[in-house]
């Protein structure tokens, strides 16, 4: 069955996190991604927990299925090699600090020259303008400089980072709409174009109503905790089994039905209405309200509390851990998370493609299997396929150093 991108080949520079991840879901749309890695060490979450076996579990939710060919980027030799390749690709992936690319003779206008038909895709922490461009960044930074630190944690507290790297999976995100819009575009007009993302862009772009609340009143929106000046209860609340649920009862129906099924019809008169000066008293004793329902919902099962809300149409959800998850049977029935045999790490569960096609299967399909890379593995067979060097001309490449390929055999799965 054909994807999306199927033809699209994608000459990838990125590492760790951020724009591999783009690439992966170009790769899950059917684009062939071909990494370029460093000698020696390759991409650096190669060296990232979890590990097993030498292997990193990291690199390989990352990385599964990819190519890779491992160029020496400092050498004359190595960046012909790149130039010569990028004029048989579609697309060029890079997220080093701004500048860079072009510092080593191989950025935007050094492949242009060579096809004017590539898009060649920037991730970075800041840009290639402003004051911030030449700072190195990574997850944490932009968490922080781009806003959403300041909003998170508990109020009074401070500020917290999100446990995973949002910053990096979102501007990986964005990249990824970046690259399909200029393949859209190239295909009315023929011709490539350099896009880029920063990650202090991309977590300001999503602070909700903060920038335009501040704009209007002059102060900047603190950190609330799990709480919403929207509606009351709102909060994660613990239950008689120990389990946690988040209930957010937006407006005054729900605040209504909420408070008067658990007995309490004097809050609802004394904090009822649907006008702005109720909403307003709602959201200044929030915590009052909240200790309330809380002093309540610990009296009930977690299944209990549910079900109670859920006959009131009052959105609410089990606080969920990762060990949950894997085995969750709404994620498995939606093919959301797919059960993979490695040769290393035996049975594992990966999280799939999250764009459902209705006619078509993207992402991983029941019974694939595909494995990592080895660093450098792929050289003789790009070199070879894309620019016709024999293997004389391979052999002395890799005898000057131009070209690297791990001693690591390359594993296959047990039978």
């Amino acid at each position: 069955m054909t994807k999306p991108l199927d033809g699209i080949k994608i000459l990838d520079l990125s590492w760790v996190f951020s724009a591999p991840y783009a690439t992966l879901l170009l790769q899950d749309l059917g684009a062939e991604v071909v990494k370029v890695e460093r000698p020696g060490l390759g991409d650096r979450s190669r060296s990232l927990p979890p590990f097993q076996g030498n292997v990193s579990g990291y690199f390989y939710m990352l990385n599964r299925g990819k190519k890779s060919i491992s160029l020496n980027l400092k050498s004359n030799e190595g960046k012909q090699l790149f130039l010569d390749l990028a004029k048989e690709f579609d697309v060029v992936v890079e997220n080093f600090v701004a500048g860079t690319m072009d510092k080593l003779g191989i950025g935007y206008e050094h492949v242009e020259k060579m096809n004017p038909g590539i898009i060649y895709a920037s991730l970075n922490g800041f840009g290639s303008d402003g004051p911030y461009s030449h700072l190195p960044s990574i997850d944490g930074i932009a968490q922080a400089m781009g806003g959403l630190m300041s909003q998170n944690g508990l109020e009074g507290g401070k500020p917290l980072k999100t446990g995973p790297a949002v910053a990096d999976a979102l501007s990986g995100i964005y990249l990824t709409v970046g690259i399909l819009s200029a393949i859209i575009d190239r295909n009315k007009t023929g011709k490539g174009q350099r896009l880029e993302v920063s990650m202090m862009d991309s977590i300001f772009s999503v602070l909700e109503e903060s920038v335009i609340r501040t704009s209007m009143t002059g102060e900047s929106l603190e950190a609330r905790g799990n709480k919403d000046p929207l509606g009351a209860p709102w909060e994660a609340f613990e239950t008689k089994d120990g389990k946690w649920a988040i209930v957010c009862a937006s407006g005054h129906d729900r605040f209504t039905k909420v408070y008067q099924g658990i007995g309490r019809k004097d809050i609802v008169d004394a904090f009822g209405g649907d006008d702005l000066a109720s909403l307003e008293k709602r959201a200044e004793n929030l915590d009052y309200l909240n200790g309330i329902f809380a002093d309540w919902a610990i009296q009930k099962d977690l299944d209990e509390l549910l079900s109670f809300l859920a006959d009131l149409h009052v959105p609410a959800g089990e606080v969920k851990n990762v060990k949950q998850l894997i085995d969750d049977a709404h994620l498995k029935g939606r093919n959301m998370v797919v059960d993979v045999e490695h040769p290393v790490f035996g049975q594992i569960k990966l999280p799939n493609f999250p764009i459902k096609f209705f006619e078509k299967e993207m992402g991983l399909r029941i019974g694939e299997n595909p494995l990592e890379p080895q660093l450098g593995e792929h050289n003789e067979r790009i070199l070879q396929s894309v620019l016709g060097l024999n293997e004389e001309e391979i052999k002395r490449l890799k005898d000057n150093g131009v070209i690297y390929q791990t001693n690591a055999s390359k594993h296959t799965l047990k039978k």
